[in-house]
């Protein structure tokens, strides 16, 4: 008998459980939805340690990249919930030792020291799991070594992110990308960004 209760008990409680989420799924969308959202504004600092590559390498020829750590500003303007974009001004810095060609001619080039400022220009995707970038960017060389011809290059980005809350409206966004640049005004010649980035963010 007092099974008997209990088990009416369980289905009396499952049943109204059920009632409450059907009548919660059957609502629109916009009584489920908490609040409305509004327009966000997002000033972020960000530490860029990354690797340079060149296809070059690939075929025989020199062999330039490295590593670099560079630091940069970041803009956004997120415009609806999972929609916004970004754009950035960001120091970036190659180092290439003297060294061989590799494609056996016994030649050497030179050490060579360049230097970018990088401006991305992305549409960014966002949710609660991951947030996905994909766009342009523009590297302009300010300076780089004597006879050493590098020119500004042009390339596109794609990036994985994610938020992770400090306090309130502030909070770090690492992530990881890659960027396929070409040298512009020269012989054609494509090189690649991959690394990381950690920013500190502040949401208005």
């Amino acid at each position: 008998m007092i099974m008997a209760h209990f088990l009416q008990r369980i289905v009396l409680v499952a049943g109204l459980c059920l009632l409450t989420l059907g009548t919660t799924m059957a609502q629109p969308s916009s009584f489920r939805t908490r609040e409305p959202f509004e327009p966000q504004y997002i000033v972020g600092l960000q530490f860029v340690p990354e690797w340079q590559g060149n296809y070059e390498s690939m075929i025989g020829g020199s062999n330039y990249g490295g590593f670099s750590a560079g630091t940069g500003l970041s803009f956004e303007a997120r415009i609806t919930r999972h929609s916004g974009v970004e754009t950035g001004f960001y120091y970036k810095y190659t180092t290439a030792d003297a060294g061989p060609l590799l494609d056996g001619s016994g030649l050497w080039f030179p050490e060579r020291h360049r230097r970018y400022f990088s401006i991305p220009l992305l549409y960014k995707y966002y949710s609660r799991i991951v947030n996905v970038g994909a766009g342009m960017t523009y590297d302009v060389v300010f300076r780089q070594s004597v006879g050493d011809k590098t020119k500004d290059r042009l390339g596109l980005v794609v990036k994985v992110t994610k938020d992770i809350t400090l306090y309130k409206n502030l909070f770090l966004e690492p992530e990881v990308h890659f960027a396929h640049l070409w040298e512009l005004e020269r012989e054609p010649q494509s090189f690649f960004w991959v690394g990381f980035q950690l920013g500190l963010k502040y949401r208005f």
